[in-house]
């Protein structure tokens, strides 16, 4: 089976094979839905785990970043992080990491979130994001740049919930070992990277307490004798949405039937009014959600399962012995073959 396949060079993509040919489907008889699995036909190389997408509020066009878990194994990591990897997605799901704010920035160092809810106004402290219970520490992947790892308390390594940070360098010599190692549960894939870098460039301001490593955007300290300006929510660097993604976006057409695909799986439905009597045609264009620069379209068909026919006279007689004079002995013959 021939499929689309994007192969990951370091943190970029690039096309190694061809758009797919997806083969003729054939529909059940008397079937009005009929369903295909589109994630087996466009793929990218190096990419098992399950995919989150990050939506930031930095400005431009590309500022969403992508990670991929280590749910399953891969070849980005040493171990899977199964109980972590969970953990970041019962977050993910429950709408936690919406609006979540990117606290501290230690450049060269971390870019660090997950404790903390944008504030709504001016002049309002950021609300803690509620905890969950700690996740027992999975160290063996090695913090690299790129890579997502849990933030914990100091001298104990199972006391992991809900913050964690992105690797802004190799900080496997410190990381790795650290207070039983941290446990790196990610990484980020595709063009995220470039996005990294520039929230990493963000100003650092001292905001006291926890928020004394604090990022802000399009903010300027106050001149000497002058009034510090309230930060503005629009100041912060925050993530405003976390959901589970596929690696690809689709669009598909069928003449005659309505379509839906899973955003996550990739699942495609069609459905038909009443079972379709001729060939559907079915269009899909998929664009990459870690590159949109690649795009693919194939098209392939629906056909109904052909109907079934009985003998016909001329093949009864084709297949029954030698005609008999006896009407009864015929009856016979045809009822033996029918049967």
């Amino acid at each position: 089976m021939a499929a689309v396949r994007l192969r990951l060079l370091g943190q970029g993509v690039e096309v190694s094979m061809a758009t797919p040919a997806i083969p003729n489907q054939v529909l059940p008889a008397g079937a009005s839905s009929f369903n295909l699995d589109l994630a087996n036909y466009f793929q990218v190389d190096g990419i098992t785990g399950s995919l989150v997408k990050l939506s930031t509020n930095a400005k431009g066009k590309s500022n969403a970043l992508f990670v991929e878990l280590f749910d399953v194994p891969s070849s980005a990591a040493n171990r899977t992080t199964p109980l972590t990897a969970a953990n970041f997605l019962s977050y993910t799901e429950s709408g936690a990491y919406n609006g979540m704010l990117l606290h501290r920035l230690e450049p060269g160092f971390v870019l660090q979130g997950g404790g903390f809810k944008l504030p709504t106004r001016a002049g309002v402290a950021p609300a803690a994001i509620a905890q969950g219970p700690v996740v027992p520490n999975e160290p063996g992947n090695s913090n690299i740049r790129g890579t997502l790892a849990m933030a914990k308390l100091s001298s104990d390594p199972n006391s992991a919930t809900n913050q964690f940070f992105f690797n802004l360098a190799n900080n496997s010599a410190n990381l790795n070992v650290q207070n039983g190692g941290f446990t790196v549960f990610g990484r980020l894939v595709g063009n995220s990277l470039a996005l990294l870098d520039r929230l990493a460039a963000t100003s650092v301001f001292n905001a006291g307490g926890v928020f004394d490593r604090l990022p802000l955007q399009r903010y300027r300290p106050a001149k000497p004798g002058s009034d510090q300006q309230p930060i503005q929510p629009s100041n912060f660097l925050a993530i405003s949405s976390a959901v589970r993604s596929a690696a690809f976006a689709y669009r598909v057409k069928a003449k005659g039937a309505s379509s839906v695909v899973d955003p996550i799986s990739g699942a495609l439905e069609l459905r038909w009014t009443t079972p379709p009597s001729k060939a559907t045609n079915v269009s899909v264009k998929a664009t990459s959600l870690l590159d949109p620069k690649q795009r693919y379209r194939t098209s392939f068909q629906v056909l109904p399962a052909p109907l079934s026919e009985p003998f016909s006279t001329p093949q009864l007689q084709a297949l029954a012995p030698a005609a008999s004079d006896d009407p009864l002995i015929r009856q016979t013959v045809l009822t033996d073959l029918i049967a």
